[in-house]
């Protein structure tokens, strides 16, 4: 089955580094090549948590079943938070074919968000062929703690800083310095514009950061009014007359 890679996302700020790219800020507009997966651990620039080792669980089970995503009012949602983590203890999983990207799931702690049904979503939106797996060649692993990134839902505050140089403004989330960094007003709220469900916004989320480890930073625009937007495109800022998506491969069966 033939299938067109789609790139497009949110906006890369300021400078993209080495360890990952920026989702939300200016990026180049240059294709990049596929990066080849690592199973290598990358050192955060400016860890903001010292968590307690989990042991990794052989990546065997199923992934979990996600809740559905329901909006919280923006004024529950903390602007700050502990800066300290809690990992997902759910079984590790792996998606596609090997070798295999490795990462972890973790919520910073305080904010009312459960850790396991992160995972839980993370590893159903990965598992999907719609998701990077579709291409046939891309294989990521969950596991319990550290990877080549650890992908976080974290306070505007600590996204910040997790995603330091780049400016994400209390407003933005980014993928860089050995993490993907989810804000937690985008992750709870989506963005006032979106015309879509939140489950539809978080799975662009996941797979526009998670694909900005495996494809790079370009950020192409919607290419015709009424298509499906590319899912690298800068979707939090704006649709241009293009449809919502959440997935690189969108015509395929889930």
């Amino acid at each position: 089955m033939g299938r067109a890679l789609i790139f497009g996302g949110l906006i890369i700020v300021g400078l993209v580094l080495l360890a990952g790219r920026a989702g939300d800020g200016p990026g180049s507009s240059t294709s990049p090549a596929r990066v080849a997966p690592t199973t290598a651990p990358v050192t955060p620039a400016e860890p903001v948590v010292s968590p307690t080792s989990v042991p990794t669980v052989a990546p065997t089970a199923e992934p979990v079943a996600s809740v559905e995503a329901t909006p919280r009012s923006v004024a529950d949602l903390p602007l700050s938070g502990s800066g300290t983590f809690a990992y997902s203890d759910q079984p590790g999983t792996t998606f596609g074919a090997a070798p295999y990207l490795r990462f972890s799931v973790a919520v910073e702690e305080g904010l009312d968000v459960d850790p396991d049904e992160v995972a839980a979503f993370v590893d159903e939106t990965l598992a999907d062929r719609r998701s990077w797996i579709g291409d046939g060649v891309t294989g990521l692993e969950r596991v319990a703690e550290g990877g080549t990134f650890t992908l976080v839902v974290a306070s505007p505050d600590t996204v910040d800083r997790l995603c330091r140089p780049l400016n994400t403004a209390g407003e933005l989330s980014c993928g860089a310095n050995g993490y993907i960094a989810l804000n937690l007003l985008r992750w709870e709220t989506a963005v006032e514009e979106w015309p879509a469900d939140l489950t539809t916004y978080r799975r662009y989320l996941v797979n526009h950061e998670v694909g900005h480890y495996l494809v790079g930073p370009a950020h192409p625009p919607c290419p015709g009014v009424g298509e499906p937007a590319p899912l690298m495109m800068q979707q939090t800022k704006g649709l241009d007359g293009c449809l919502p998506n959440g997935w690189p491969y969108p015509d395929d069966e889930p």
